[in-house]
Order: C-alpha cells, then sequence, then structure tokens
C-alpha cells in the first residue's frame, strides 16, 4: 500500500450513527453496526444494502474470523454472518455475555474469536459453533479491548481502570496473568466527578506479536493518542499524539505491510491516520466526514472501511460508511 495517497472510493449513508465496521473473508462485503438494532451490510460490486436483525441493542464490535463476521452488542449477544450466498445470514447466536461487549477479537487462522464485557469477563469460543473454550478470572473493572496473539497461546486484554488503565498479558488456556502495564498517559480521570473520562479504547497487535497499540486520548483533554509497547517485556517504545485534541482514537488496524492506521474523532469531526512503527510521525491523516469510531482493512490488504457518526456538536443523528483505496 502507498501510504502517501488515499481517495474515497464509495460511501453509504445509514440512518443511526455507526460505531464499527468488518469486511468479509471474501471482500464482496462490508459490514457497519451501531447505535441501532440493525446492521447495515453493503455488497461492494453491486452496491446494494440490506439491513441485517437479530441483535437486542446497539451494535459496538465487529471482526472478521475466518469465513464469517461476528458482531457483537451491548446486550452481549454475538452473531456470526455467513456471506456465502447473495445476501448474509446468521450461522448461530448466543449470549456470550450478562452486559455491554467492549471487546472482539478474532485468532489470525480465525478459529477462535475473544469477547471482553462491562463487567470484567473475558471469554474465548469456537469460531465454528460459539462453543466457549476458556474464561480468565474476572477482572475488577471493565474490559474495553481484547486482541488474540499469533501464538495462540496469550491474550491481551484492555481495562478501565481509573487513574490508571491497564494491559495485561495472559496465557488464555491457563488463565494465568504474565503481564501488566500501566498506561496511566491514556487516563482522563477526575476526582470532581469520579469518573475515568478516558481510558484504552482501542486495542491490537503487532502482526508478529512482538508489539501492542493501546489508543485513546492524552490526559484528559489532551490530543487523541496512540502507545506501543513491547509485548514480552512491557516496554513503551513509541508514544504518538498529534491531531485531534480532545479527541480519541478509537479503533486501530494493521494493514498487509504492517502499517498501523487509527480511527479516531472529536466532536463532529474524525479522521483516519496511518503509521510507521519505526518512526516519529503518522505517515498520513485523512479527515472523515464525522468522527470515525470504526475501522477494517479489506482482505486485499488496500482498501480500508471507515464507520462514522455524523451529526452536529456532540449529537449525532446519522451514521455515514466510507471505503478508500490507495490512489494509484
Amino acid at each position: 500500500m502507498n501510504p502517501v495517497n488515499f481517495k474515497l472510493e464509495t460511501e453509504f449513508a445509514h440512518e443511526a450513527p455507526l460505531m464499527s465496521c468488518a469486511f468479509d473473508a471474501g471482500g464482496r462485503f462490508v459490514f457497519a453496526g451501531g447505535r441501532d438494532r440493525s446492521i447495515l451490510a453493503v455488497r461492494l460490486d453491486t452496491a446494494k444494502k440490506s439491513l441485517l436483525r437479530g441483535h437486542e441493542s446497539w451494535v459496538g464490535a465487529m471482526v472478521r474470523a475466518g469465513d464469517v463476521v461476528l458482531t457483537a452488542d451491548f446486550a452481549g449477544r454475538v452473531i456470526a454472518w455467513d456471506s456465502s450466498g447473495q445476501e448474509p445470514r446468521p450461522r448461530w447466536t448466543i449470549a456470550a455475555h450478562p452486559s455491554t461487549i467492549y471487546g472482539l477479537s478474532a485468532s489470525v487462522d480465525g478459529k477462535t474469536f475473544a469477547t471482553g464485557d462491562r463487567d470484567g469477563l473475558v471469554r474465548i469460543w469456537q469460531t465454528d459453533d460459539g462453543k466457549l473454550l476458556h474464561e480468565l478470572p474476572r477482572n475488577e473493572f471493565p474490559v474495553y479491548g481484547v486482541a488474540l496473539h499469533p501464538d495462540g497461546r496469550r491474550i491481551v486484554i484492555a481495562d478501565r481502570q481509573p487513574k490508571k488503565p491497564r494491559v495485561q498479558v495472559w496465557e488464555a488456556a491457563a488463565g494465568k496473568q504474565l503481564l501488566s502495564i500501566d498506561v496511566a498517559e491514556l487516563s482522563g480521570y477526575r476526582s470532581v466527578e469520579d469518573i475515568e473520562w478516558g481510558g484504552i479504547r482501542a486495542l491490537a497487535l503487532s502482526p508478529d506479536g512482538t508489539q501492542i497499540v493501546a489508543c485513546g486520548r492524552n490526559g484528559y483533554d489532551g490530543q487523541a493518542c496512540v502507545m506501543v509497547y513491547e509485548t514480552n517485556s512491557g516496554k513503551l517504545q513509541r508514544k504518538w499524539a498529534e491531531s485531534l485534541k480532545g479527541g480519541f482514537y478509537y479503533s486501530a488496524k494493521f494493514d498487509s505491510q504492517a502499517l498501523l492506521m487509527t480511527a479516531g474523532g472529536d466532536i463532529a469531526k474524525g479522521e483516519f491516520r496511518c503509521w510507521k512503527l519505526n518512526e516519529n510521525k503518522s505517515v498520513v491523516g485523512i479527515a472523515t466526514s464525522g468522527p470515525c469510531l470504526g475501522l477494517d482493512v479489506h482482505p486485499d490488504g488496500h482498501r480500508v472501511a471507515a464507520a462514522q457518526a455524523i451529526g452536529k456538536k456532540s449529537a449525532p443523528e446519522s451514521g455515514l460508511l466510507s471505503v478508500y483505496r490507495p490512489a494509484t
């Protein structure tokens, strides 16, 4: 991918603000969900839109896992969508958690996936049928991010501990914590309200698993921020905070060439931005029509989908799903 030039390929409007998006394994469909119970599914070659039903609340997370797309809602439900036919259809549905699912991640081979919820529960599942495989000891704070390590053994989670949000590395099957990293820079705690306004909003692993990416905002009212840590030691390697003062980075994904992409937003404005892990600043930033809350990279490793919330000030009323491609 040429990280310097991107162009808008197509856009699709939705009646509710969008929070998440994902391409299917074949690259034929792109899905998006947000502040309603339906999922927008678009067939890219025809631009035909469908609304998929089955969720009970807002759809805040989705991910490609093998030959299905998994979508998770604020009621704790996960649905696996099979898009091998003319239109996506549900393969299975599970009541995965008793509360809001914030974290969702699939393994590299797509055979397993992980979920994390508001009550601190982290569970690992079998993708084929939604069977529960493992459950970590309950975290005392909400889990806002999960990432299955490429080695198939470890899982990384991000909690919302006030003042010091943490990244933790666990041995999944044994339920053993291997490492805990305090990420105080991403805290937005205010003692007057006794509320953590910040926290880790996105979590990702480099393709080789050697680096952990944690995203959010630098302090209470700083800039959208990316922190990069060495997986084995927890050593901080990079801290990036270039733009979007008062905003957050809400999503982080890697492309086929290990280029990191982040989706972010502030009130009524947003961007997706590209970074090289060995450089001290971003290589490109693309403004979006509204706060960009979700991001995914097409299986071809080039096209990018961005899920946005559109509206005035802090009250978005609709959504926009944009697909970008590198300019030739």
